[in-house]
C-alpha cells in the first residue's frame, strides 16, 4: 500500500510539473491565424459609437476607428522591432568586446 501511495504521489507531482516545461510562450501559431483584429471590446465600442447614427454616418465612424486601431497597431509593432534591434545590437556589441579582449590577450602572449 505505501509503494502505491509513493507512486501516485510521484505520478502528481510529475503531472503538475508538466505544464512548467512547456517550450511555446504566447498564443500559437494556429490562433494567429484565425485571430480577427476586431474584437469583441472593438465591435461593442463600435456599436455603442453608432448607436442612433444614420447608417453613413456609423460606417465612416467605423472606418475612423477602424484605421485608428490600425494606425495603433502598426505604431506599437514599429516600438517592438526598435526595442528588438536594440537588444540585438547590445549582444552584438558585447560579444565583439568580448571578441577584442580575447585578441588582445592572445597579442600579449
Amino acid at each position: 500500500m505505501k509503494k502505491f501511495i509513493v507512486l501516485l504521489l510521484i505520478a502528481a507531482v510529475a503531472l503538475t510539473a508538466m505544464p512548467a516545461f512547456a517550450a511555446q510562450k504566447g498564443p500559437s501559431q494556429t490562433a494567429m491565424e484565425k485571430a480577427s483584429d476586431e474584437s469583441a471590446f472593438h465591435r461593442a465600442g463600435d456599436w455603442f459609437a453608432t448607436r442612433g447614427k444614420s447608417p453613413e454616418e456609423a460606417k465612416a465612424i467605423k472606418a475612423e476607428r477602424k484605421a485608428q486601431r490600425t494606425a495603433e497597431r502598426a505604431q506599437k509593432q514599429v516600438e517592438k522591432a526598435k526595442k528588438e534591434a536594440e537588444k540585438q545590437a547590445k549582444i552584438a556589441k558585447k560579444e565583439m568586446q568580448k571578441q577584442q579582449t580575447k585578441m588582445k590577450a592572445k597579442l600579449k602572449k
